[in-house]
């Protein structure tokens, strides 16, 4: 517990560090929302369609972060206004925050992990794998929601060669058969499937639907509530254009990739958009979803306490009667 507390420690502190080079910001006086995101699917509809924005008269700074953590960062530094981030890095946030921070928006819940193995590849459950080199990415989401499974299941991790690997190298080592199966993210997971490189073992939507959630602080929050308010309004507009038209979004979503460098066709999109809850509700699931990472997190001693996760449904609500009077008739 000694050594936690001093990991503990040398967070905040790096925390703390980050926050004197990036200088913080004044609640009361931002004029724009600045959005601190990252890689995931339906942010690049977000980034596609600034319209979504300019229909509430917002103006948006929407930053995509390679990390979570990096993400976090921003947020407790005062870089951006609002953040996203998934289950684990929600914990972490409110560790480090705990008491001025609020969840305001749940983006992402489901089947959001899978586990592949090669198209031609024998194997039918994770027994089968015994004994074989599999990769995950360590420290993730990932890591985290395979170690509950096999904790459910009885299953020792000893039992496989694991190997700590990017995500971006996943796919050419399955390819090649340095490794019989890897667990990470999506798109990863339906990039692979569309170059016919793999196929899914098993998704762990069943496990823990890991949601991911947009954050704020409680300072940003009151000053500025009308603009969180037409915040979410956007984001509503995003999940129904994904619910109802999944292709004409995953359009948009690859070509908003394409221009940030990333090569993702509108088919492994699509066929994202229709397997992931992209609703926004926060929910009894996914509040409970995340107090049971933090007990996880608390349990294997990656964190020294368990925050208290708090939420704030009053905005969403408030975004859905703003959707109502502003739609056409």
């Amino acid at each position: 517990m000694a050594a936690m507390t001093k990991r503990m420690q040398a967070t905040i502190m790096g925390l703390c560090l980050a926050a004197l080079v990036l200088a913080p910001y004044d609640a009361s006086a931002a004029r724009e929302i600045i959005y601190g995101g990252q890689y995931y699917p339906e942010e690049f509809v977000l980034q596609g369609m600034p319209q979504l924005w300019q229909k509430y008269g917002l103006q948006v700074n929407h930053i995509l972060f390679s990390s979570g953590a990096e993400n976090n960062q921003a947020l407790i530094s005062g870089a951006c206004h609002i953040n996203v981030g998934s289950d684990s890095k929600t914990v972490e946030l409110f560790s480090a925050l705990e008491g001025k921070v609020v969840i305001i928006g749940v983006v992402q819940r489901g089947n959001r992990y899978a586990t592949i193995v090669r198209s031609n590849a024998p194997y039918k459950t994770w027994s089968d794998l015994k004994g074989k080199t599999v990769a995950t990415r360590f420290g993730t989401g990932a890591e985290q929601v395979l170690r509950r499974y096999f904790e459910i299941n009885g299953m020792s991790w000893k039992d496989y060669r694991w190997v700590n690997m990017k995500l971006e190298d996943m796919i050419g080592a399955l390819q090649s058969g340095s490794i019989e199966a890897f667990t990470v993210w999506e798109p990863t997971c339906a990039i692979a499937e569309a170059k016919g490189v793999g196929r899914v073992l098993r998704s762990y939507g069943d496990i823990s639907p890991v949601p991911v959630c947009l954050h704020t602080t409680r300072e940003f929050a009151q000053a500025h509530r009308a603009e969180i308010v037409r915040f979410l309004a956007a984001h509503l507009d995003k999940a129904d254009l994904i619910r109802k038209n999944p292709r004409q979004a995953a359009r948009i979503a690859a070509k908003a990739a394409g221009e940030k460098g990333y090569e993702v066709s509108p088919q492994v999109f699509e066929q994202v958009f229709k397997r992931i809850d992209f609703s926004l509700e926060i929910n009894d699931d996914a509040l409970r979803s995340i107090r049971e990472t933090a007990q996880f997190l608390y349990d294997n001693k990656k964190i020294s306490r368990i925050p208290a996760i708090q939420s704030d449904a009053s905005f969403l609500e408030e975004a859905k009667a703003l959707r109502k009077k502003t739609a056409k008739p």
